[in-house]
């Protein structure tokens, strides 16, 4: 059995993945920019990522192709 310590556990569970939503939203925190949240899951969106879609009209920008996809099905 490993020797295991309760501060291994607590810096994997506040691990966050290169490039995922959550990412995005701590940079955008972090700064003081404005954060724009994407349409479909509320994430913030990293600007060199972003995806812009218009539907009935009206502009909507998102995190990522897939919450694009998402919204527009959603819409149908």
């Amino acid at each position: 059995m490993e020797n295991y310590t309760p501060e291994e556990e607590k810096e994997d569970k506040f691990t966050i993945e290169k490039d995922s939503p959550e990412e995005g939203f701590i940079q955008g925190y972090e700064s003081e920019d404005e954060v724009e949240e994407c349409a479909e899951c509320g994430a913030a969106i990293n600007p060199e990522k972003k995806v812009k879609k218009s539907f009935d009209g009206e502009d909507y920008q998102f995190c990522c192709e897939s919450c694009a996809k998402e919204y527009a099905e959603s819409m149908s």
